[in-house]
């Protein structure tokens, strides 16, 4: 027999005994028990969440401090260079200037959750009066580094914990979950400990966790969640007509706008108070092809003026006066070429809306959506003008799970091949080559994940009871999620 990863059914659920009925993805509702027996229960049962987490901080922090010593043979501190610009913006927040985020040395073409959520951050490393770096000046040691690091180190491990509450969900054997918690920690730590961009797991985070409260059926919950993860990376917004196509009618226009209503408020305040930059900003999202990967999308990319024209000045000696004297020259610098993302990432939209009216029209399986979201995600990389390697993370993390489900053959290729494109993605080849692997290695770890399987052990889809009857497997149809009745 193949190993499969959920456990068999009918077994011995090992979080509190109860018998999993053939066909059914289990309840997270549980009967109250004391607050210090819950909380050690939810422990225990995070143990190797945990665990990865310190892992990731401590091999974060030693990478910020050995990195550039070892390898590069200096004694600088390796921080990524946008946490700084990110850290900026933190400081316009703190300052009450939010249009501040915006200001196009900063490089933030994002929404504003991530700089509001360090603004505390950025406050503290002030008034302690610690040392930051400020693109495009890169201090050797910035102190600030040793406050933000291991927060950046620790908003990217959330998605450990997420990724691993869903597999449980899904009934995945603990032996796997092991081994997906530190897959999903090996892809995550670059975000943060490389490019200093936690966003980008946070973000997956808080829309893992809604997807757990859509399978309860518990719609407010699950719209302010994904509410929370699209302020801080608009990315998992791709992921939202997929579940609005998918919940009941009554149900969707108050999704839409519990996940839409924070990142609104926050970005007027900013359009108001900086209308030019955040514009610019977050409509033509400019991004430099010669310092992150060009993919062959680059060349249908519409070209964006510098903000300004940055210049030196030079002084010299001049000669031949009988005394000394000084002449001053003014020298225009030739500004990095910039295109514009949002042209390209209108496709991405495009294909998320035709999703979600696929679902619609065709109701599918919990499981089946879940395969869906990851392949919405995957999409922003295959059509992405210019990339950079972090960008390959969301998708593979929901991908991983759900191949988690697959027999040991399928969930083993998977891995492997999520981790090569990992690593892939540092080196720069030619555009074509460089993009046809990552999209390739993206397929086909998503095909590797696709759930086939439904009708023999994945049974309902959200809001189903764990402790319904078996149902016959020559009738084990799944209903479709947006034909449940809507929950209390």
């Amino acid at each position: 027999m193949e190993d499969r990863g959920h456990r068999a059914v009918g077994c011995v659920d090992d979080r509190d005994g109860r018998v999993i009925p053939e066909g059914t993805i289990p309840s997270e509702s549980s009967p109250v028990v004391p607050w210090g027996t819950a909380a050690r229960a939810r422990l225990a049962r995070r143990q190797w969440p945990i665990m990865a987490m310190f892992v990731m901080l401590a091999a974060g922090m030693a990478f910020m401090f050995a990195w550039d010593p070892v390898v590069h043979h200096n004694g600088s501190w390796s921080t990524g260079s946008d946490l700084w610009g990110i850290f900026r913006g933190a400081h316009y927040v703190g300052w009450g200037f939010v249009g501040g985020i915006y200001t196009p040395s900063d490089g933030i073409i994002t929404f504003p959750g991530m700089t509001i959520l360090l603004a505390p951050v950025a406050m503290l490393a002030g008034h302690l009066h610690m040392t930051e770096s400020f693109m495009p000046y890169l201090l050797r040691h910035p102190t600030a580094a040793l406050v933000l690091q291991p927060i950046e180190l620790l908003l990217a491990s959330t998605v450990v914990f997420a990724t691993d509450a869903l597999a449980e969900r899904l009934v995945v054997s603990k032996r796997r979950r092991i081994l997906l918690c530190f897959l999903v920690g090996i892809i995550a730590w670059p975000t943060a400990a490389v490019w200093g961009h936690a966003e980008d797991a946070l973000a997956v985070t808080f829309a893992v966790y809604a997807m757990l409260a859509f399978l309860d059926r518990k719609w407010s919950k699950a719209g302010w969640l994904f509410g929370f993860g699209i302020v801080v990376q608009p990315l998992v917004a791709l992921m939202l007509p997929l579940f609005i196509g998918a919940i009941p009618a009554g149900r969707r226009i108050a999704l839409a706008v519990r996940s839409a209503a924070l990142s609104v408020v926050l970005v007027g305040v900013a359009f108001a108070g900086n209308a030019g930059d955040t514009y610019r900003a977050l409509v033509k999202q400019p991004t430099p092809p010669s310092v992150n990967h060009a993919t062959p999308w680059v060349a249908l990319a519409p070209k964006i003026p510098p903000a300004s024209v940055p210049v030196t000045h030079q002084v010299s000696l001049v000669p031949g006066l009988g005394h000394p004297s000084l002449t001053s020259v003014t020298v225009a610098v030739h500004p990095v070429t910039l295109v514009a993302g949002g042209p390209g990432r209108s496709i991405d939209v495009i294909v998320a809306i035709l999703f979600g009216i696929y679902v619609w029209r065709r109701p599918q399986h919990a499981i089946r959506l879940l395969w869906l979201a990851a392949a919405v995600l995957a999409s922003r990389c295959f059509f992405e003008a210019v990339m950079t390697p972090y960008y390959i993370a969301p998708p593979l993390f929901l991908a991983l799970v759900l191949a988690s489900r697959q027999g040991g053959k399928r969930f083993w290729a998977a891995a492997v091949i999520a981790l090569e494109i990992t690593v892939l993605a540092y080196y720069h080849l030619n555009p074509w080559v460089w993009w046809l692997c990552i999209v390739a290695g993206l397929a086909g770890t998503l095909a590797l994940s696709y759930p086939n399987d439904l009708t023999s052990t994945s049974g309902p889809p959200a809001g189903a009871s764990s402790t319904s009857a078996p149902v016959e497997p020559e009738t084990e149809i799944a209903e479709p999620i947006r034909s449940l009745e809507p929950a209390l």
